[in-house]
């Protein structure tokens, strides 16, 4: 029988140098074939995904060389079992010591160390290639740089990098990407010039790690030179370089650039959109960001759990309850509700829209919470004045586990300090300094706000004193505590202070200042401050500022001055200002003029119980009760009712809350069966006391 096949000359070869072998070496050549048949099944095996089987047909195996073993470890590392990768490489050393690891195992191993961040394994792992004069290999080197990245541990990263004999693409692509992940964006950058220098071949994934850390440092200079040389090298008809170039113009603020890239890529997908969502919501421009959402929509491109918490949170600042319940439905349709930070976000809105009941609900529902959940339903109960209830979940929590964190304790405080409960703020004082938590600066200007609407101003005063004189949040805070008890002097002599030694203010101070001005009613020093902020800071001045100044004007009587001012004002009007307005009016008496803010207000609130009741109010108190009858008969009609005051009590460490006419109390019966007591002793002490004048002839005309 004879050979037909292809290089039937070196069979032949073959056959007749096996004739010319001892047995033993015949069997180990055969062994050999075997074994390497056995490796490429195995290969096949684990590509199609059966790595049972593999597994079973490995354990089998009555002979495995080195590559039988990297095939089987690199099957689990593929499959994110990193646990059995590392016992698999611990066996091979145990029950094979005549099979040397090699540069393609070691690899694979490092990986599985990076995927299980076990870095006690990986650090014995890198030892042993030095050891062995493996670290030669530019292949291990990237192995160990990507296990370092992984881990954490970039300041090893940077020392093989340095040690490396030899470097290629992966391993610079390896640092920066490193570097970058890290936040390490001015060295990432450094590490790329110094790259491009050596004349390494930048790839695609390197300049879409430079283009974020561009981004990063907001360096849209250095952006744009990387984009020429991306057109250059013709990556910028790749997908994700294209997401990274605009990503990091609409992060230095470039939205115009970064819309012209948007536009011109042929394909777009959930990174394309969502990155210009997250970018319309930083800017304040939520409502652009919710048309974006809807173009994507129609685009059939499905959104990911980023995208709806991006799009919840744009919801929550427009107020657009009905927009929130729909994206609900559609994230349950999806199935994207137990994503984490959705449903935070979905519980966030719903806090801010006022449905603290569907808030609730949604956290009560969640399979796992983590802390920004239970920060977020506090912080939500608190906001809303709902100071009980807040207490209540942080106390849940606390029994949960985890650990509170500086926003918790801030909306903790913000409660104590809106409902004056000192004894309870200074609990949770304590509880910021066992956690270590009382020089965070957070914590610290909610602890000054806290103690300032608490009444002690002194000990606000105090843990000003003991801040960093940078923090510009605790200052603004002092400041404000200042003006509040109107110690306004004092606010503005700190503000003084604090520009003499090159201190800037931001938006938030100047409105304590012109707040502290407006207590004490110096218009004229309201004025300048209003000035500086835009000569000096160049800051536009916001509707906040402009409301300080209608109340300054108003106060000082200039109310023509304050509504033109209204009229001019850039932004859009609100009812505050106008309420403002308003509430001068009919301390001064001024009819038409408070129509006019009244009528302004109703158009953009048609129920505004303050408007018709002030308006009823100036009517009333300039004899035109016609009119006034009028404005009380319009809102029965529209069922406005005044929204009634509150008060609160605490009574063995549980606050309690009332209205007028509250029946809805836990001990409402009890509570108002004293009450009635309270009510028939004293009608029974009247009754007594005017018995007693009549006997002595003193009578009362009241």
């Amino acid at each position: 029988m004879s050979l037909t096949v292809r290089n039937g000359g070196k069979i032949q070869r073959f056959c007749t140098a096996l004739l010319h072998k001892p047995v033993e070496k015949i069997f180990h050549i055969s062994n050999q074939v075997l074994t390497f048949d056995t490796n490429s099944q195995l290969r096949e095996l684990i590509k199609t995904g059966n790595l049972r089987a593999a597994r079973q047909m490995f354990d089998k195996m009555p002979q495995r060389d080195i590559v039988s073993w990297t095939v089987i470890i690199k099957g689990y590392v593929t499959a994110n079992n990193s646990d059995e990768a590392l016992i698999l490489f611990s066996t091979m050393r145990f029950v094979a010591p005549t099979v040397s690891p090699d540069t393609s195992v070691l690899s694979v191993v490092l990986k599985a160390c990076g995927q299980s961040s076990n870095i006690s394994y990986g650090e014995s792992l890198h030892a042993y290639a030095v050891k062995t004069s493996l670290m030669s290999s530019v292949f291990v080197g990237s192995a160990l740089l990507d296990m370092y990245n992984r881990i954490g541990k970039i300041d090893k990263s940077c020392r093989v990098f340095s040690e490396m004999p030899f470097r290629n693409t992966v391993t610079w692509t390896a640092i920066i990407k490193g570097l970058v992940h890290d936040g390490y964006y001015k060295e990432g950058l450094m590490y790329f010039s110094e790259m491009s220098r050596s004349r390494g071949l930048s790839d695609d994934f390197t300049f879409a790690s430079a283009l974020k850390a561009c981004a990063g440092l907001r360096q849209v200079r250095y952006g744009k030179e990387i984009h020429t040389h991306v057109i250059v090298r013709g990556f910028d008809s790749i997908l994700y370089v294209a997401n990274s170039l605009a990503t990091m113009y609409t992060e230095c603020g470039e939205m115009q650039d970064g819309l012209c890239v948007f536009e011109s890529m042929s394909e777009k997908d959930v990174v394309s959109w969502t990155s210009f969502i997250v970018a319309y919501c930083r800017m304040g421009q939520e409502e652009k960001a919710v048309d974006t959402f809807i173009q994507m929509r129609n685009s059939e491109v499905t959104p990911n759990d980023h995208t709806f918490a991006t799009i919840f949170s744009a919801c929550a600042s427009l107020s657009r309850l009905v927009w929130g319940e729909q994206l609900h439905c559609n994230v349950f349709s999806l199935g994207l509700s137990d994503f984490l930070s959705v449903s935070n976000s979905m519980i966030k809105m719903y806090s801010i829209c006022g449905k603290l009941d569907s808030a609730s609900v949604l956290f009560q529902g969640m399979r796992c919470r983590d802390i920004i959940s239970w920060s977020t339903i506090i912080g939500g109960y608190a906001q809303a004045g709902f100071g009980e209830e807040g207490f209540k979940y942080f106390s849940w929590m606390r029994q949960a586990g985890p650990k509170p964190t500086d926003c918790a304790l801030a909306s903790l405080l913000s409660v104590s300090g809106n409902m004056a409960i000192l004894e309870q703020g200074r609990q949770v004082h304590a509880l910021a300094l066992f956690l270590g938590l009382e020089q965070n600066s957070t914590v610290r200007s909610s602890l000054i706000n806290m103690y300032s609407k608490c009444g002690s101003i002194k000990e606000a005063s105090k843990i000003f004193e003991e801040t960093d004189r940078d923090d510009i949040v605790s200052l603004t805070a002092m400041i404000n505590g200042y003006a509040e008890h109107g110690k306004s002097k004092e606010a503005i002599d700190l503000f003084e202070k604090s520009l003499k030694v090159g201190f800037k203010p931001d938006s938030v101070t100047f409105i304590s200042i012109l707040v502290a001005c407006t207590h004490t009613g110096q218009l004229d020093l309201g004025f300048h401050y209003f000035n500086l902020m835009q000569d000096k800071y160049n800051m536009r001045p916001e509707k906040e500022h402009y409301g300080c100044m209608v109340d300054l004007l108003c106060k000082a009587g200039r109310l023509s001055d304050a509504e033109k001012m209204i009229n001019e004002m850039p932004w859009k009007k609100d009812d505050v200002v106008w309420t403002t307005l308003l509430i001068a009016c009919r301390a001064k008496g001024d009819i038409e003029r408070g129509r006019r803010a009244a009528q302004r207000i109703l158009e953009l609130n048609a129920t505004c119980a303050t408007a018709l009741v002030t308006l009823a109010n100036i009517y009333s108190s300039t004899g035109n009760l016609e009119e006034a009858a009028n404005v009380r008969k319009n809102m029965k009609s529209k069922g406005v009712i005044k929204e009634p005051g509150w008060s609160s009590v605490k009574i063995n460490d549980c606050i309690s809350a009332f209205v007028s006419g509250d029946r809805f109390h836990p001990q409402n019966e009890d509570i108002y069966s004293i009450l009635e007591s309270v009510v028939s002793v004293a009608e029974e002490a009247h009754r007594f006391d005017c018995g007693i004048n009549r006997a002595f002839g003193v009578y009362s005309y009241s």
